[in-house]
């Protein structure tokens, strides 16, 4: 099948890839199927592929007001600030999967629990946040939604 809107076309598939390994992972939970890696390689597309034609176009909601709407919001790390937009979190989110500034959290169970992304910028540590898996699914699952409307 042909890549027609190219955009909300990955955006579907992504879903859709990610769907199928939470429902293999669910048949089998002591299969080898890594869905946090496979979530972080969704992230790694639907962040940086967009970004280069779309990025304009994402909307400069509030951070407030897309919690109102059920998006899961970083927890700060350190002394930094929330971005104040899905514009800016957007931007954020991409260097730090792009640019690889990331640390997986583990639990007590040895299971990755989370992420600890961060922004850096000339050697300079910017933005640094924690997100659940919950967290990262969120966001993952709406920012798909956001770009197949588009």
């Amino acid at each position: 099948m042909n890549y027609e809107d190219v955009i909300a076309d990955f955006a579907t598939r992504t879903k859709k890839n990610l769907e199928l390994i939470r429902r293999l992972q669910a048949e089998d939970p002591e299969s080898e199927i890594y869905e946090v890696t496979q979530l972080v390689n969704s992230m790694l597309g639907l962040l940086v592929f967009p970004k280069e034609r779309y990025f304009k176009e994402i909307p400069e909601t509030s951070l407030a007001e897309l919690e109102a709407q059920g998006w899961p919001i970083p927890k700060m790390r350190g002394d930094f600030k929330n971005p104040e937009t899905l514009r800016q979190l957007i931007r954020l989110l991409r260097n730090s999967i792009a640019h690889f500034n990331l640390e997986f959290v583990v639990n007590e169970r040895q299971q990755i629990s989370g992420l600890i992304l961060c922004n850096m910028q000339r050697g300079k540590k910017t933005w640094e946040a924690e997100l659940s898996l919950g967290d990262l699914e969120g966001i993952t699952e709406r920012f798909i939604e956001l770009l197949c409307k588009r």
